[in-house]
Parts: structure tokens; sequence; C-alpha cells
């Protein structure tokens, strides 16, 4: 089942660049999307994207940056914390598609030597 965290009140409109988190099942496990501007303001997107993990069986988790154009320290927070879940569990967790400034973030808080970090083509 796909959970689909939204900002917008008509989901029909799709996804805006105001930041959007959802997580959905993927072949490997679990499939966490950022979209646009993601910072403190979205932690309770993120609260239920760590209770739908907390229920789910062992399970890696890929989190997509390729459609975030920004990231907050409450973001990089988050991963730390999803990186914890995800490991109790004997899951990892990877990053894909991180570029530019998202990129940067990633590599200036060294999130990148704790969580690995893959292009998109590689997940």
């Amino acid at each position: 089942m796909t959970q689909r965290f939204s900002i917008t009140a008509d989901e029909s409109t799709g996804w805006d660049n105001a930041g959007q988190v959802r997580c959905e099942p993927s072949w490997s496990g679990y499939r966490v999307v950022l979209v646009g501007e993601v910072d403190l303001t979205r932690s309770a997107e993120w609260e239920q994207v760590f209770a739908t993990l907390a229920d789910a069986d062992p399970a890696d988790v890929t989190v997509d940056l390729s459609a975030a154009t920004f990231i907050d320290s409450s973001v990089l927070g988050a991963f730390v914390r999803l990186h914890r879940t995800v490991s109790v569990r004997g899951g990892e967790t990877t990053l894909t598609g991180a570029v530019g400034p998202v990129a940067r973030t990633i590599s200036l808080a060294g999130i990148d030597r704790v969580i690995p970090v893959v292009p998109v083509s590689e997940t």
C-alpha cells in the first residue's frame, strides 16, 4: 500500500515544490521519496514514515532524493534515525539520486560516511 503524505488539500494536483514525503513498498523493501524543499515543516510526514516502517517486517529502505531540491538538518537527522531503525531490524538504508545542493548537504554533514549514497541507476 502506498502512503502518500502531501501538503496539498487536493492530491489530484500531484506533487508541487513545497516539499513532500511519501513511503511505498518496493521490490527490496520500502522506498521513501522526497520531493521539492523538505525541511522541519515536514516532520509530521516523517513520523508517519517511521510508524509505517516500525510495523514492517525487516526490509531494506531506499530514500529517493532525485526530486528533492533542498533538505535541512532536520532531514539529515531523520536519515540517521531511519538508518538506526532499519539497521536494528537487520535491513539496510540507502540514499539515492542526490544531486546539487542536496548532495552537498549530505556530504558536508558526513551522512555519506554512515549511509551508502548511490546513483539512481544502481538502486
